[in-house]
């Protein structure tokens, strides 16, 4: 009997093959997110000699009749389901036939982003058994522990925090394959790049993101811990690595060590990481490009300062923008903007400093999507409260009643005297004025010639391009 099941949930949780070939041919594939967080509570389950399985149901293209027949197989003891709000449809329904198949022989549990923004789901949805809030490696292990000696476990658990993060094991990465996963089409890696955290937590507060309703406690690892994980796995990403961060930077002291920690060791890395520009000053970029990365990852968000600043309460200036773009110019590394457009107040002029900041500062790669009013941010509390938003939508998508595909379905913000298709535009304007551009081809062909290879993944992405310049997006996703 194996003691806990992990299944990290899809979006779209397909009923049986064909079911899976009819909604792909017509909606295309879903790329999955590395499960990191599984894979350290698997990895401390392990270590107190507690048996795992993980299946990651979009990686490795399972259906719901997969999984009940794995379940059939393994006679787990706990399964535990972990899903974000996009995924927490296909939650639902496992949690539904896991129950109607195998009863009340199995103890199901809901962990992972969306029970941490909305701590009351479980009372709404009596499908789980238990829920866990925060950070699972410690609570996990104890609610396992004590249902094995007969305890009776039920309800909504917080999750107990390590505070150094030195004492948590690697990540398991043996329960899973890891070629399985998606590789980033910007990085020019012929393997999917390792997932990693350097850190947890972020001190800041921005209206469309949900970190502020899971925790913003920062911890760092050590330096050696971080590199002797690389050094671990790096046969496995042949030497390539995304970390995870919320914002890699945010400590300069310990960001400095670790880039000479990797350095010292003459450890041959690869690497991508996001974070805030104004953390990013001139000893840090060089550090960082001589440590290995590649790509820094910047959320501005807005063109416009104000919105930027007043309406996201990012507290980032043009000028920091501008400075940390230029940094990364200097010192060969890709800098990658994170637009968005669609926040209350925003104006037909804040929107345009947003199709244009990312030719103003001379970024290598920009990115724009419409605003997604998601639980446990601002926007979503102010989308309720203006009645954009019916106050039981969690619920109404949670059961089925919206549909199936997230993005198909749950509402975009769309700021008041704009319509959807005025916010469309502002996106293909977005694409088309910075990629069709002497000065960025310029820039690009200058990227070919540092980065061998860069050239043949930017020829991949042009089959995607058609649809960015044509529809504003990646086919089937308009957000």
């Amino acid at each position: 009997m194996l003691d806990v099941l992990f299944i990290h949930s899809p979006m779209i949780l397909y009923r049986d093959a064909a079911d899976a070939a009819h909604f792909k041919a017509h909606g295309g594939d879903e790329k999955s997110l590395y499960p990191l967080g599984i894979l350290y509570i698997a990895a401390c389950l392990e270590k107190r000699g507690h048996t795992v399985k993980i299946i990651d149901v979009a990686a490795e293209s399972k259906t719901l009749e997969d999984i009940l027949s794995a379940i059939a197989l393994d006679k787990p003891r706990i399964i535990g389901i972990s899903s974000m709000t996009t995924s927490i449809h296909s939650a639902v329904s496992l949690a539904k036939n896991i129950r109607a198949r195998f009863g009340n022989n199995i103890l199901i549990g809901l962990g992972g982003v969306h029970i941490c923004c909305d701590p009351t789901f479980l009372k709404r949805m009596p499908y789980f058994d238990f829920g866990v809030i925060g950070e699972g490696e410690i609570t996990f292990i104890d609610i396992v522990e004590k249902y094995k000696k007969g305890d009776l476990i039920q309800g909504v658990f917080q999750g107990e925090a390590y505070e150094n993060l030195d004492d948590i094991p690697f990540p398991a990465r043996h329960l899973i394959r890891p070629e399985i996963y998606k590789r980033d089409e910007q990085m020019n890696f012929e393997i999917p790049a390792a997932s990693m955290l350097g850190s947890r937590g972020c001190p800041y507060r921005c209206s469309f993101c949900c970190i502020p309703a899971i925790g913003q406690n920062v911890r760092l690892r050590s330096a050696k811990s971080i590199v002797d994980e690389m050094e671990s796995i790096y046969d496995i990403c042949r030497g390539n690595y995304s970390f995870n961060d919320d914002c890699m930077t945010l400590n300069k002291r310990h960001t400095l060590e670790f880039c000479q920690e990797i350095i010292k060791r003459k450890l041959k890395a690869r690497w991508i990481a996001s974070t805030r520009v104004n953390t990013l000053d001139e000893e840090t970029a060089k550090s960082l490009s001589r440590a290995g990365c590649t790509d820094l990852y910047f959320g501005i968000e807005s063109g416009s300062e104000t919105i930027r600043n007043s309406v996201i309460k990012k507290n980032v200036t043009d000028e920091q923008i501008a400075k940390a773009v230029a940094l990364c110019r200097k010192h060969r590394i890709l800098s990658n903007l994170f637009l968005m457009v669609g926040f209350p107040g925003e104006t037909k002029e804040d929107m345009l400093k947003t199709v244009h900041i990312g030719s103003k500062v001379k970024a290598d790669v920009v990115g724009i999507h419409i605003t997604m009013p998601l639980p446990g941010t601002e926007i979503f509390e102010y989308s309720v409260k203006k009645n954009m938003l019916p106050a039981d939508i969690i619920d109404r998508y949670a059961r089925g009643e919206m549909g199936r595909g997230f993005r198909d379905v749950w509402p975009l913000f769309v700021p008041e005297g704009f319509t959807l298709q005025d916010l469309v535009e502002i996106k293909k304007k977005t694409y088309r004025s910075f990629y069709i551009n002497f000065f960025w081809i310029l820039r690009r062909i200058r990227t070919w010639v540092i980065i061998p290879g860069k050239f043949k993944d930017d020829l991949k992405l042009f089959k995607i391009a058609i649809y960015v310049f044509v529809k504003g997006g990646t086919k089937g996703q308009l957000s």
